[in-house]
Protein backbone atom coordinates (compact mmCIF):
# COMPACT_ATOMS: atom_id res chain seq x y z
CA UNK A 1 0.00 0.00 0.00
CA UNK A 2 0.88 3.23 -0.48
CA UNK A 3 1.74 5.76 2.63
CA UNK A 4 2.51 8.59 1.05
CA UNK A 5 4.63 10.22 -2.08
CA UNK A 6 6.76 13.43 -2.42
CA UNK A 7 8.46 14.81 -5.97
CA UNK A 8 10.37 18.20 -6.09
CA UNK A 9 10.94 19.99 -8.90
CA UNK A 10 9.05 18.16 -11.76
CA UNK A 11 7.05 20.64 -14.20
CA UNK A 12 4.64 22.74 -12.17
CA UNK A 13 5.96 21.54 -8.57
CA UNK A 14 9.12 23.38 -7.80
CA UNK A 15 9.58 22.76 -3.98
CA UNK A 16 8.83 19.44 -2.27
CA UNK A 17 4.81 18.84 -1.85
CA UNK A 18 3.72 15.67 -0.09
CA UNK A 19 0.42 13.74 -1.03
CA UNK A 20 0.03 11.15 2.12
CA UNK A 21 -2.70 8.45 1.99
CA UNK A 22 -1.59 8.07 6.16
CA UNK A 23 -4.87 9.17 8.17
CA UNK A 24 -5.19 11.92 10.69
CA UNK A 25 -5.93 10.91 13.89
CA UNK A 26 -9.60 10.46 14.86
CA UNK A 27 -10.97 13.51 16.92
CA UNK A 28 -11.75 12.92 20.75
CA UNK A 29 -14.64 15.18 20.52
CA UNK A 30 -17.93 13.74 19.45
CA UNK A 31 -20.53 14.46 16.83
CA UNK A 32 -23.03 16.78 17.75
CA UNK A 33 -26.47 16.04 17.95
CA UNK A 34 -27.74 18.17 15.75
CA UNK A 35 -25.20 16.58 12.95
CA UNK A 36 -26.33 12.97 13.98
CA UNK A 37 -30.48 13.91 13.07
CA UNK A 38 -28.73 15.57 10.17
CA UNK A 39 -27.07 12.20 9.33
CA UNK A 40 -23.72 13.29 9.44
CA UNK A 41 -20.81 10.69 10.16
CA UNK A 42 -17.70 11.00 11.17
CA UNK A 43 -14.46 10.43 9.19
CA UNK A 44 -14.11 6.92 10.83
CA UNK A 45 -17.82 5.87 9.98
CA UNK A 46 -17.11 7.17 6.23
CA UNK A 47 -14.33 4.72 5.72
CA UNK A 48 -12.26 3.26 8.91
CA UNK A 49 -8.63 3.12 6.71
CA UNK A 50 -6.87 0.01 6.60
CA UNK A 51 -5.12 -0.49 10.08
CA UNK A 52 -1.51 -0.90 10.19
CA UNK A 53 -0.40 -3.42 13.10
CA UNK A 54 2.90 -2.53 15.14
CA UNK A 55 2.59 1.29 13.40
CA UNK A 56 -0.61 2.35 14.96
CA UNK A 57 -1.42 4.24 12.10
CA UNK A 58 -4.79 3.47 9.40
CA UNK A 59 -4.05 3.76 5.46
CA UNK A 60 -6.87 5.53 3.41
CA UNK A 61 -8.14 3.54 0.37
CA UNK A 62 -9.22 6.92 -1.42
CA UNK A 63 -7.55 10.52 -2.17
CA UNK A 64 -9.01 13.19 -4.27
CA UNK A 65 -7.02 16.14 -5.39
CA UNK A 66 -9.23 19.26 -6.35
CA UNK A 67 -7.58 22.67 -7.73
CA UNK A 68 -8.65 25.32 -10.49
CA UNK A 69 -7.19 24.73 -14.25
CA UNK A 70 -3.76 24.66 -14.70
CA UNK A 71 -3.27 24.20 -11.16
CA UNK A 72 -1.00 21.50 -10.98
CA UNK A 73 -3.40 18.87 -10.07
CA UNK A 74 -2.80 16.36 -12.54
CA UNK A 75 0.79 16.67 -12.01
CA UNK A 76 1.21 15.37 -8.86
CA UNK A 77 -0.44 12.23 -9.63
CA UNK A 78 1.82 11.80 -13.31
CA UNK A 79 4.72 12.18 -11.44
CA UNK A 80 3.66 9.30 -8.94
CA UNK A 81 2.82 7.36 -12.04
CA UNK A 82 6.17 8.61 -13.63
CA UNK A 83 8.13 7.04 -10.59
CA UNK A 84 6.05 3.91 -10.54
CA UNK A 85 6.64 3.46 -14.71
CA UNK A 86 10.44 3.63 -14.12
CA UNK A 87 10.37 1.34 -10.96
CA UNK A 88 8.64 -1.34 -13.20
CA UNK A 89 9.37 -0.87 -16.80
CA UNK A 90 12.94 1.11 -16.41
CA UNK A 91 14.00 4.76 -17.46
CA UNK A 92 14.41 3.69 -21.29
CA UNK A 93 11.34 1.99 -21.82
CA UNK A 94 9.17 4.83 -20.20
CA UNK A 95 10.56 7.16 -21.85
CA UNK A 96 9.90 5.09 -25.17
CA UNK A 97 6.10 5.62 -23.89
CA UNK A 98 6.41 9.40 -24.71
CA UNK A 99 3.78 9.02 -27.67
CA UNK A 100 0.88 7.70 -25.44
CA UNK A 101 1.94 9.59 -22.42
CA UNK A 102 2.92 12.84 -22.51
CA UNK A 103 4.39 13.21 -19.04
CA UNK A 104 6.50 10.20 -19.80
CA UNK A 105 9.47 12.90 -20.42
CA UNK A 106 11.46 14.57 -16.96
CA UNK A 107 10.26 17.74 -17.12
CA UNK A 108 11.75 20.44 -14.66
CA UNK A 109 10.40 23.51 -12.92
CA UNK A 110 11.37 26.12 -15.85
CA UNK A 111 9.85 29.38 -15.08
CA UNK A 112 13.30 30.03 -13.07
CA UNK A 113 16.57 29.60 -13.96
CA UNK A 114 17.80 28.17 -11.39
CA UNK A 115 15.34 25.10 -10.78
CA UNK A 116 15.14 24.21 -14.65
CA UNK A 117 19.09 23.52 -14.45
CA UNK A 118 18.60 21.38 -11.45
CA UNK A 119 17.88 17.55 -10.41
CA UNK A 120 14.29 16.12 -10.02
CA UNK A 121 13.78 14.25 -6.35
CA UNK A 122 11.22 11.20 -5.57
CA UNK A 123 10.48 9.79 -2.83
CA UNK A 124 7.67 6.69 -2.32
CA UNK A 125 6.91 5.34 1.22
CA UNK A 126 5.06 1.89 0.98
CA UNK A 127 4.06 -0.96 3.28
CA UNK A 128 3.86 -4.33 2.98
CA UNK A 129 3.66 -7.04 5.61
CA UNK A 130 3.57 -4.06 7.91
CA UNK A 131 6.72 -3.47 7.16
CA UNK A 132 7.56 0.06 5.38
CA UNK A 133 9.57 0.15 2.18
CA UNK A 134 11.19 4.29 1.49
CA UNK A 135 12.74 4.26 -2.10
CA UNK A 136 14.33 7.14 -2.40
CA UNK A 137 15.15 8.42 -6.63
CA UNK A 138 16.64 11.44 -7.62
CA UNK A 139 17.80 12.12 -11.37
CA UNK A 140 18.63 14.79 -13.89
CA UNK A 141 18.35 14.51 -17.66
CA UNK A 142 17.07 10.85 -17.04
CA UNK A 143 20.57 10.08 -15.48
CA UNK A 144 20.74 8.62 -11.79
CA UNK A 145 22.05 11.08 -9.72
CA UNK A 146 21.40 8.70 -6.60
CA UNK A 147 18.91 6.21 -5.98
CA UNK A 148 18.40 4.22 -2.63
CA UNK A 149 16.03 1.95 -0.51
CA UNK A 150 15.22 1.22 2.69
CA UNK A 151 12.72 -0.62 5.26
CA UNK A 152 11.71 -0.58 8.30
CA UNK A 153 10.39 -3.23 10.68
CA UNK A 154 7.08 -3.17 12.29
CA UNK A 155 8.43 -4.80 15.58
CA UNK A 156 12.00 -2.59 15.67
CA UNK A 157 11.04 0.84 13.78
CA UNK A 158 14.70 1.05 13.18
CA UNK A 159 15.50 1.77 9.61
CA UNK A 160 17.68 -0.39 7.47
CA UNK A 161 19.69 0.34 4.06
CA UNK A 162 19.07 -1.91 1.90
CA UNK A 163 21.05 -0.56 -0.94
CA UNK A 164 22.03 3.22 -2.11
CA UNK A 165 24.18 3.96 -4.62
CA UNK A 166 25.41 8.43 -5.18
CA UNK A 167 27.24 9.59 -7.85
CA UNK A 168 30.71 10.65 -7.75
CA UNK A 169 31.53 13.85 -9.97
CA UNK A 170 35.65 13.05 -8.61
CA UNK A 171 35.95 9.41 -9.97
CA UNK A 172 32.44 9.38 -12.05
CA UNK A 173 31.49 6.44 -10.73
CA UNK A 174 28.61 5.43 -8.30
CA UNK A 175 29.59 4.89 -4.30
CA UNK A 176 27.21 1.54 -3.68
CA UNK A 177 26.46 0.96 -0.13
CA UNK A 178 24.54 -2.11 0.64
CA UNK A 179 22.88 -3.42 3.74
CA UNK A 180 23.26 -6.75 5.60
CA UNK A 181 19.62 -7.38 4.98
CA UNK A 182 20.20 -7.51 1.14
CA UNK A 183 23.30 -9.67 0.64
CA UNK A 184 22.91 -12.41 -2.01
CA UNK A 185 24.48 -12.64 -5.70
CA UNK A 186 22.01 -9.54 -6.81
CA UNK A 187 24.91 -7.10 -5.84
CA UNK A 188 27.22 -8.66 -8.31
CA UNK A 189 25.17 -6.27 -10.59
CA UNK A 190 25.73 -2.87 -9.51
CA UNK A 191 28.90 -2.71 -11.06
CA UNK A 192 27.26 -2.85 -14.57
CA UNK A 193 24.57 -0.65 -14.31
CA UNK A 194 24.74 2.22 -16.22
CA UNK A 195 23.56 5.76 -15.51
CA UNK A 196 19.94 5.75 -17.07
CA UNK A 197 19.27 2.58 -15.31
CA UNK A 198 17.72 1.85 -12.13
CA UNK A 199 18.77 -1.23 -9.63
CA UNK A 200 15.29 -1.39 -8.65
CA UNK A 201 14.15 -2.20 -12.23
CA UNK A 202 16.81 -4.64 -12.64
CA UNK A 203 15.48 -6.48 -9.27
CA UNK A 204 12.55 -6.73 -11.29
CA UNK A 205 13.97 -9.97 -13.15
CA UNK A 206 15.66 -11.30 -9.96
CA UNK A 207 13.82 -13.36 -6.95
CA UNK A 208 14.95 -11.33 -4.08
CA UNK A 209 13.06 -12.18 -1.02
CA UNK A 210 13.01 -9.02 0.99
CA UNK A 211 11.57 -6.73 -1.59
CA UNK A 212 8.68 -9.13 -3.00
CA UNK A 213 6.29 -7.44 -1.74
CA UNK A 214 7.14 -4.87 -3.34
CA UNK A 215 7.66 -5.84 -6.65
CA UNK A 216 4.39 -7.53 -6.61
CA UNK A 217 2.44 -4.57 -6.17
CA UNK A 218 4.78 -2.67 -8.93
CA UNK A 219 4.06 -5.16 -11.46
CA UNK A 220 0.40 -5.72 -11.21
CA UNK A 221 -0.55 -2.33 -11.43
CA UNK A 222 -2.03 -0.56 -14.44
CA UNK A 223 0.38 2.28 -15.81
CA UNK A 224 -0.88 5.33 -17.07
CA UNK A 225 -3.22 8.14 -15.17
CA UNK A 226 -5.76 9.84 -18.01
CA UNK A 227 -8.65 7.44 -19.39
CA UNK A 228 -7.98 10.05 -22.36
CA UNK A 229 -5.56 7.60 -23.89
CA UNK A 230 -8.40 5.07 -25.43
CA UNK A 231 -5.40 3.70 -27.62
CA UNK A 232 -3.57 2.61 -24.82
CA UNK A 233 -6.51 1.65 -22.83
CA UNK A 234 -8.24 -0.78 -25.33
CA UNK A 235 -4.50 -2.42 -26.48
CA UNK A 236 -3.44 -3.09 -22.83
CA UNK A 237 -6.88 -5.25 -22.40
CA UNK A 238 -6.04 -7.01 -26.00
CA UNK A 239 -2.66 -7.97 -24.66
CA UNK A 240 -4.26 -9.34 -21.59
CA UNK A 241 -6.21 -11.71 -23.38
CA UNK A 242 -3.78 -13.02 -25.23
CA UNK A 243 -0.87 -13.12 -22.66
CA UNK A 244 -3.49 -15.27 -20.64
CA UNK A 245 -7.02 -15.35 -22.09
CA UNK A 246 -8.50 -18.44 -20.04
CA UNK A 247 -7.92 -16.06 -16.55
CA UNK A 248 -9.25 -13.15 -18.49
CA UNK A 249 -12.10 -14.77 -19.90
CA UNK A 250 -12.99 -16.47 -16.56
CA UNK A 251 -12.35 -13.77 -14.31
CA UNK A 252 -11.14 -10.42 -15.16
CA UNK A 253 -13.68 -9.83 -18.16
CA UNK A 254 -16.47 -11.10 -16.53
CA UNK A 255 -16.53 -8.82 -13.76
CA UNK A 256 -15.22 -5.87 -15.67
CA UNK A 257 -18.36 -6.74 -17.64
CA UNK A 258 -20.47 -6.52 -14.87
CA UNK A 259 -19.21 -3.12 -13.80
CA UNK A 260 -20.22 -2.03 -17.15
CA UNK A 261 -23.60 -3.34 -17.62
CA UNK A 262 -25.00 -2.54 -13.94
CA UNK A 263 -24.01 0.99 -14.57
CA UNK A 264 -27.23 1.10 -17.34
CA UNK A 265 -25.16 1.61 -20.18
CA UNK A 266 -27.60 -0.60 -22.19
CA UNK A 267 -25.19 -3.14 -23.14
CA UNK A 268 -26.39 -7.30 -22.68
CA UNK A 269 -22.40 -7.94 -23.52
CA UNK A 270 -19.34 -7.47 -24.95
CA UNK A 271 -17.06 -9.43 -27.30
CA UNK A 272 -13.66 -9.77 -27.77
CA UNK A 273 -12.52 -11.98 -31.07
CA UNK A 274 -9.39 -12.40 -33.02
CA UNK A 275 -8.99 -11.40 -36.29
CA UNK A 276 -8.67 -13.45 -38.74
CA UNK A 277 -5.25 -11.62 -40.49
CA UNK A 278 -3.43 -11.46 -36.89
CA UNK A 279 -4.03 -14.06 -34.13
CA UNK A 280 -2.29 -11.73 -31.63
CA UNK A 281 -4.71 -9.20 -32.28
CA UNK A 282 -8.32 -8.37 -31.64
CA UNK A 283 -11.55 -7.01 -32.09
CA UNK A 284 -13.98 -5.04 -29.47
CA UNK A 285 -17.99 -5.40 -29.63
CA UNK A 286 -20.63 -3.88 -28.59
CA UNK A 287 -23.79 -6.66 -27.73
CA UNK A 288 -27.27 -5.13 -27.72
CA UNK A 289 -30.62 -6.81 -27.72
CA UNK A 290 -33.46 -5.69 -30.26
CA UNK A 291 -36.82 -5.30 -29.45
CA UNK A 292 -37.52 -8.56 -30.70
CA UNK A 293 -35.04 -10.07 -28.01
CA UNK A 294 -32.69 -10.74 -30.84
CA UNK A 295 -28.24 -9.95 -30.23
CA UNK A 296 -26.90 -7.37 -32.43
CA UNK A 297 -23.39 -6.12 -32.29
CA UNK A 298 -21.05 -3.03 -33.40
CA UNK A 299 -17.73 -1.68 -33.08
CA UNK A 300 -17.07 -0.64 -29.64
CA UNK A 301 -15.67 2.54 -30.71
CA UNK A 302 -19.36 3.45 -31.84
CA UNK A 303 -20.42 3.34 -28.05
CA UNK A 304 -20.50 6.63 -26.55
CA UNK A 305 -17.65 7.95 -24.83
CA UNK A 306 -18.92 7.62 -21.40
CA UNK A 307 -19.45 3.87 -22.53
CA UNK A 308 -15.74 3.44 -23.35
CA UNK A 309 -13.97 5.56 -20.37
CA UNK A 310 -16.25 3.32 -18.32
CA UNK A 311 -15.02 -0.07 -19.83
CA UNK A 312 -11.79 0.57 -19.70
CA UNK A 313 -12.03 2.34 -15.88
CA UNK A 314 -14.08 -1.51 -15.10
CA UNK A 315 -10.97 -3.17 -16.16
CA UNK A 316 -8.89 -1.25 -14.09
CA UNK A 317 -10.84 -1.50 -10.62
CA UNK A 318 -11.55 -5.68 -11.10
CA UNK A 319 -7.58 -5.56 -11.15
CA UNK A 320 -7.11 -3.58 -8.69
CA UNK A 321 -9.66 -4.58 -6.11
CA UNK A 322 -8.69 -8.65 -7.02
CA UNK A 323 -4.58 -7.91 -6.74
CA UNK A 324 -4.98 -5.20 -3.84
CA UNK A 325 -2.97 -2.23 -5.97
CA UNK A 326 -3.20 1.23 -6.64
CA UNK A 327 -5.22 2.82 -9.49
CA UNK A 328 -4.60 6.28 -10.37
CA UNK A 329 -6.77 8.39 -12.88
CA UNK A 330 -7.06 12.06 -13.69
CA UNK A 331 -10.14 13.32 -14.15
CA UNK A 332 -12.07 10.48 -12.83
CA UNK A 333 -15.52 12.32 -14.01
CA UNK A 334 -14.73 12.78 -17.60
CA UNK A 335 -17.88 11.30 -19.52
CA UNK A 336 -19.29 9.77 -16.24
CA UNK A 337 -22.50 10.64 -14.41
CA UNK A 338 -21.30 11.85 -11.37
CA UNK A 339 -24.05 8.50 -9.49
CA UNK A 340 -21.24 6.34 -11.09
CA UNK A 341 -18.27 8.14 -9.66
CA UNK A 342 -19.65 8.50 -6.36
CA UNK A 343 -20.06 4.58 -6.76
CA UNK A 344 -17.02 3.32 -7.72
CA UNK A 345 -15.48 5.47 -4.73
CA UNK A 346 -18.01 3.46 -2.45
CA UNK A 347 -16.07 0.37 -3.98
CA UNK A 348 -12.79 1.36 -3.13
CA UNK A 349 -14.14 2.41 0.55
CA UNK A 350 -16.25 -1.09 1.43
CA UNK A 351 -14.25 -3.66 3.24
CA UNK A 352 -16.42 -6.06 1.79
CA UNK A 353 -15.91 -5.26 -2.19
CA UNK A 354 -12.38 -3.99 -1.50
CA UNK A 355 -11.14 -6.95 0.95
CA UNK A 356 -7.44 -6.84 0.03
CA UNK A 357 -6.90 -3.21 0.60
CA UNK A 358 -6.70 -1.50 -2.83
CA UNK A 359 -6.44 1.80 -3.38
CA UNK A 360 -7.87 4.93 -5.53
CA UNK A 361 -6.14 8.36 -6.39
CA UNK A 362 -7.76 10.68 -8.36
CA UNK A 363 -8.29 14.35 -9.39
CA UNK A 364 -11.43 15.93 -10.31
CA UNK A 365 -13.37 19.21 -10.72
CA UNK A 366 -16.86 18.23 -9.34
CA UNK A 367 -17.28 19.58 -6.27
CA UNK A 368 -20.43 17.32 -4.96
CA UNK A 369 -17.91 14.47 -4.35
CA UNK A 370 -16.97 17.06 -1.36
CA UNK A 371 -20.22 16.55 -0.01
CA UNK A 372 -20.80 14.93 3.46
CA UNK A 373 -20.63 11.09 4.11
CA UNK A 374 -18.22 10.19 0.92
CA UNK A 375 -15.29 11.31 1.70
CA UNK A 376 -13.38 12.20 4.99
CA UNK A 377 -12.18 15.09 5.61
CA UNK A 378 -8.22 13.85 5.00
CA UNK A 379 -9.11 12.29 2.00
CA UNK A 380 -9.49 15.50 0.00
CA UNK A 381 -6.80 17.83 -1.02
CA UNK A 382 -6.24 20.87 -3.03
CA UNK A 383 -3.92 22.58 -5.30
CA UNK A 384 -3.57 25.69 -6.13
CA UNK A 385 -0.71 28.31 -7.89
CA UNK A 386 1.71 30.02 -5.78
CA UNK A 387 3.17 33.56 -6.88
CA UNK A 388 5.46 31.95 -8.70
CA UNK A 389 2.99 29.51 -10.87
CA UNK A 390 4.47 26.45 -8.96
CA UNK A 391 2.12 23.93 -7.47
CA UNK A 392 0.91 24.22 -3.57
CA UNK A 393 -0.57 20.83 -2.81
CA UNK A 394 -2.64 20.54 0.97
CA UNK A 395 -5.45 18.53 2.60
CA UNK A 396 -8.17 20.11 3.62
CA UNK A 397 -7.52 19.03 7.23
CA UNK A 398 -5.26 21.96 7.11
CA UNK A 399 -8.10 24.08 7.74
CA UNK A 400 -9.71 22.40 11.08
CA UNK A 401 -13.38 22.34 9.84
CA UNK A 402 -16.32 20.65 11.55
CA UNK A 403 -17.55 17.23 9.88
CA UNK A 404 -20.91 18.50 8.87
CA UNK A 405 -19.62 21.76 6.74
CA UNK A 406 -20.74 22.06 3.32
CA UNK A 407 -17.29 21.57 2.09
CA UNK A 408 -18.40 21.62 -1.26
CA UNK A 409 -20.50 24.95 -0.77
CA UNK A 410 -17.33 26.34 0.94
CA UNK A 411 -15.12 25.30 -1.72
CA UNK A 412 -16.42 27.08 -4.22
CA UNK A 413 -16.43 29.88 -2.32
CA UNK A 414 -12.87 30.27 -2.11
CA UNK A 415 -12.53 29.32 2.06
CA UNK A 416 -9.93 26.71 0.57
CA UNK A 417 -8.29 28.66 -2.16
CA UNK A 418 -7.50 26.08 -5.12
CA UNK A 419 -10.09 27.57 -7.10
CA UNK A 420 -9.43 30.14 -10.19
CA UNK A 421 -9.35 34.02 -9.88
CA UNK A 422 -12.46 35.06 -12.65
CA UNK A 423 -12.81 38.78 -14.25
CA UNK A 424 -16.06 40.69 -12.77
CA UNK A 425 -19.17 40.75 -13.86
CA UNK A 426 -18.23 44.27 -15.10
CA UNK A 427 -15.33 43.38 -16.52
CA UNK A 428 -17.14 41.05 -18.50
CA UNK A 429 -19.28 43.21 -20.48
CA UNK A 430 -18.48 44.01 -23.83
CA UNK A 431 -18.45 47.91 -24.16
CA UNK A 432 -20.38 49.57 -26.92
CA UNK A 433 -18.21 52.67 -27.27
CA UNK A 434 -15.66 50.08 -28.93
CA UNK A 435 -16.18 50.18 -32.97
CA UNK A 436 -14.62 46.67 -34.84
CA UNK A 437 -12.10 47.26 -37.07
CA UNK A 438 -13.13 46.87 -40.64
CA UNK A 439 -12.49 43.93 -42.69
Amino acid sequence: MLLDFTVENYRSIKEPVTLSAIAQKPSRRKTSESSKRKGIKSDHEITPGYYVEGWDIEVLPVLAIFGANASGKSNVIQALDYLLMMMTYGMQETIKQQRIFKYAKLDTFKLDNISSEKSTKFELRTIFENNIYTYILEIKQNYVISEKLDYSLNTTKRTRRLFERQWDNDTKKYIWKTGDDFAGPHNQLQKSITENELFINILFKLDVNIIKSLISWLEVRWPGVSLGSDEFELTSIKMMQSINATKFQEKVAPQAFKIVREFDTGLAGIEIQKKPDNLLDYNIYAVHKTIEGNEINWSFDEESLGTQRLFSLAFQIVISLNFGILTIVDELGTNLHPNIVKYIIKMFQNPQTNPKNAQLIFTSHDNTLQRNNLLRRDQIWFTQKRPDHSTELYPLTDFHVRNDLAIDKAYLDGRFGAVPFLPSDETMILQGDEEWPES
